[in-house]
């Protein structure tokens, strides 16, 4: 039976921390390769608007580049970039061969890109540090995805990806967490609409 440990998130993010950073870099791509060979496994992501995150080299995530290039031959491939200008994250379509640079929070964004809205997207694929059993997770606590969730539509599927699998402690959470639909993690495909 899981519990759920008041303001729990801080402990969970540095205990997810300190685990994920123990993993070796092979560990890790042999890791995003089954997650991404599932992902497609589970789903039909052609002729839809995909929104996808790009791993930070130093933090260990999930390396989304083998769904950025199994997704390369759509037209378009959506993703977040930082806007200096207006201090807000923007939702941006390019060409898949665009090149890549560093961005806030070393964050990969494409160079040569367009302005989109998040309400066009119909699968957003999240990172994520730790999920639960309902849906909820941790990232970084940044609060960059609670913003982005916030924009898409409610038709939006919202899928995490995770090298480590579900916890068993409940992530304490507040009214304007938006929990996920799905997550894909190398090995299941957690499906948190089937919850009550």
């Amino acid at each position: 039976m899981a519990v759920i440990l008041s303001g729990n998130k801080d402990q969970l993010r540095k205990r997810a921390l300190i685990e994920r950073s123990q993993l070796k870099n092979e560990i890790i791509e042999e890791l995003s390769k089954k997650i991404s060979e599932n992902l497609f496994r589970n789903f039909n992501l052609e002729k839809l608007n995909v929104h996808l995150f790009y791993p930070i080299s130093d933090k260990k995530e999930v390396n989304t580049w083998h769904i950025h290039n199994k997704l390369s031959h759509s037209v378009k491939i959506f993703t977040s970039a930082y806007n200096n200008d207006s201090e807000e994250w923007e939702c941006v379509s390019f060409n898949p061969n665009t090149e890549f640079r560093k961005g806030k929070f070393n964050v990969p964004y494409p160079i040569k890109h367009q302005k989109e809205l998040f309400e066009d997207i119909n699968v957003i694929l999240i990172p994520l540090l730790v999920f639960d059993s309902n849906g909820h997770r941790i990232g970084y606590g940044k609060g960059i995805y609670d913003s982005i969730l916030n924009s898409t539509k409610k038709t939006c599927i919202k899928v995490g990806l995770s090298i480590m699998e579900c916890s068993n402690v409940l992530i304490d959470f507040q009214d304007h967490d938006i929990a996920l639909d799905y997550c894909q993690t190398p090995s299941v495909l957690h499906n948190f609409k089937l919850n009550p």
